[in-house]
């Protein structure tokens, strides 16, 4: 909806005592990205069913690279999207967890 995030102090308080310095917030010690890419649910499914759908044989020209496009974006239901999403923060959570809160971002694949 575009509303900024809730910043009440109490909850800040409460973030610096439970993590310190390591939380991510608009207001936080660690800033958080607005729109982070590896937080939005396409990048979870969409680019790689995209490239394995469009260059399964190479387009032909440009109308047929958008024609490509459009059939494979038509082909993802909304299950599949929220399947894929569900899978990839699970996964994400886990090696968060196993890394007791550290960087794990070169475990993603």
């Amino acid at each position: 909806d575009g509303a900024p995030a809730h910043n009440a102090i109490i909850v800040k308080l409460q973030l610096n005592e439970m993590f310190g310095n390591r939380w991510m917030g608009t207001h936080g010690p660690v800033k958080w990205p607005p729109r982070s890419p590896d937080l939005t649910p396409l990048d979870f499914i969409l680019w790689g069913h995209l490239k394995t759908a469009v260059y399964a044989e190479p387009p032909a020209n440009l109308q047929d690279l958008i024609n490509k496009i459009t059939v494979a974006c038509r082909q993802l239901t909304k299950e599949q999207i929220l399947a894929a999403t569900y899978r990839e923060v699970s996964r994400r959570l886990e090696l968060c967890l196993e890394k007791n809160g550290g960087n794990f971002e070169h475990f993603i694949r």
